[in-house]
């Protein structure tokens, strides 16, 4: 099993039951073919970067799935059939995108715990206050002292 995401794009004149109906219809396609969803979201209307099929607005929706290679062809011939959804993109995730992804979550974890306990993230630096007058003006004299040349006299 490989973990996959799927974001497309449904026809902005469906109303929002229909929206999440049509997600609905994706997320059992996944299921019925041995897949499991680890994560679904439905972004809302957006406007598009360029027309796609006369529509300028579309409503994304993302998914994360874990499922067979083989199923990829079979969920994207779905999307291409697919009256409501205009536009779609499956991206395989390999193991080194999934652990920096963790890992980026451990530490955003981390930062929330450490600036709720005391208003430090893990850096040590001030979430309200990131520097104060007089360390600004410390390092810009001490970029000032290395651009001058020194006097060799």
């Amino acid at each position: 099993m490989r973990t996959y995401e799927a974001l497309y794009i449904v026809a902005p004149e469906l109303d929002d039951d229909a929206i999440q109906t049509v997600a609905q219809e994706v997320e059992a396609l996944v299921t019925k073919n041995e897949g499991t969803i680890v994560r679904s979201e439905i972004w809302g209307k957006r406007k598009l970067a360029y027309p796609v099929q006369k529509h300028t607005d579309g409503c994304y929706v993302l998914l994360r799935f874990t499922a067979n290679p083989e199923f990829v062809a079979r969920l994207e011939g779905y999307f291409k059939l697919s009256e409501p959804i205009i536009r779609y993109l499956v991206v395989h995730f390999d193991e080194h995108a999934l652990r920096l992804e963790a890992e980026q979550n451990r530490r955003k974890e981390e930062d929330l715990r450490a600036s709720a306990a005391g208003g430090r993230s893990r850096h040590g630096q001030d979430h309200d206050d990131n520097e104060n007058e007089e360390g600004v003006q410390k390092r810009a004299a001490a970029a000032a002292r290395r651009e001058r040349p020194e006097d060799d006299d």
